[in-house]
């Protein structure tokens, strides 16, 4: 869900994308209403008729789950902990914590919104059928019964005790509080999510063997997701854990080759990228950083121009943004990779370059510990400064 989502707005602060999957989603939803659900319904319904109320329909449910996550990113704000987007996907929506609560009641708190919230929708879509038409149920009122029924299933889902499922934090926030341990806490309720999921894969071959195809292969679906995040989201705490008090420091190289700023494309190019086979060079003016250039802002440059254009000439603005300092935590870094979608960082210490941090040094940093340490995290000693390497 990172990477190549497909960001649609910005509200209240909150950047709303759509995963690739959820086009998906939406055509089966279309498929399904038209052709099955409304038809049942509503007597001699048309062809044309069903397509708009399904179309119409899934619309609904996109703007349920955007509320349902929502109403998790605002309370999560009020706890400050920050929310880097809502994303829509095949089974749903997220809200991107890039940070465990700061204790069980917020975790409570921001879990049993979402839920409270698509309840409340519900009653709100109720209300539209309150004035009702003599037991008679027409185009639009199908369509608001449906969003009323959509509502309910998706709260009642999520109030299932299974990690990462809005429930399954719920849980997580009551063991939490009980034990005082977060990992202990979040260790248990991913193996209850583990078995919800794998009760509902057995439940969908059980309808698959007994003729329910589509629904059976639904339900199949559905369980091996929320086995699989169960085990992504207890990874992704047990790494946040074990990251709390490593430093950018502990994990970043300090030898790192630089790149005069009046060499020229053409030696840049002959020079570095084709002796090193780096996909990134500091720019450095005497002991000044002046920022990274990259192959793809070499690929800027017409071939003819490369022997008199300066490197310092072709910079992009967006190269204050991928530093960080050394005393900053390791987490900082991970999440500072992934909203500026980059894998390395130039590591500056009161304006000049110490070190660069790459996403493979983080994970073979990681890989490293977790092998030697037996599964215990201990911060690492801080590796003895070298200077800077100028490669010219």
């Amino acid at each position: 869900m990172f990477g190549n989502d497909i960001r649609l707005f910005t509200l209240l602060g909150f950047r709303v994308s759509i995963a690739p999957s959820w086009f998906l989603l939406a055509i089966l939803i279309v498929w399904s209403l038209a052709q099955a659900y409304f038809p049942s319904i509503i007597d001699n319904l048309s062809p044309a008729t069903a397509i708009w109320m399904s179309v119409v329909g899934a619309i609904g449910l996109f703007a349920s789950i955007v509320f349902h996550e929502f109403a998790h990113a605002l309370v999560a704000r009020r706890f400050d902990m920050p929310i880097s987007g809502i994303t829509l996907f095949l089974f749903g929506g997220v809200a991107h914590l890039r940070d465990e609560p700061p204790g069980p009641w917020a975790e409570f708190l921001v879990a049993i919104v979402g839920p409270i919230s698509s309840y409340f929708l519900a009653g709100v879509f109720a209300l539209g059928l309150l004035p009702g038409t003599g037991g008679e149920i027409g185009p639009v009122e199908a369509v608001i019964g449906y969003l009323v029924t959509i509502n309910l299933v998706l709260a009642t889902f999520n109030l299932l005790p299974a990690f990462p499922l809005d429930g399954g934090r719920v849980l997580r926030a009551a063991i939490w509080g009980w034990t005082g341990s977060l990992r202990r806490a979040t260790h248990i309720s991913a193996i209850c999510g583990r078995v919800l999921g794998g009760a509902v894969v057995l439940l969908g071959a059980l309808n698959v063997v007994y003729g329910d195809l589509i629904g059976g292969m639904w339900l199949v679906l559905v369980g091996m997701f929320i086995s699989a995040a169960a085990g992504a989201s207890e990874a992704h705490t047990d790494l946040r854990i074990g990251l709390d008090k490593v430093q950018v420091r502990d994990v970043m190289n300090p030898v790192t080759i630089t790149a005069p700023a009046d060499l020229t494309v053409a030696e840049l190019v002959e020079d570095y990228f084709y002796r090193h086979y780096h996909k990134a060079f500091p720019v450095v003016r005497g002991e000044t950083l002046l920022g990274c250039v990259r192959l793809e802002d070499v690929g800027r440059v017409p071939r003819e121009r490369w022997q008199e254009t300066r490197i310092a000439d072709i910079l992009t603005d967006d190269n204050a943004r991928h530093v960080i300092e050394p005393e900053k935590p390791v987490w900082n870094a991970l999440n500072l990779m992934k909203d500026e979608g980059v894998s390395r960082l130039m590591v500056v210490d009161r304006g000049a370059l110490v070190g660069m941090l790459t996403m493979r040094d983080l994970m073979q940093y990681v890989t490293v510990r977790r092998q030697l340490g037996g599964g215990k995290w201990r911060k690492a000693p801080s590796p003895p400064a070298r200077p800077s390497k100028n490669a010219r």
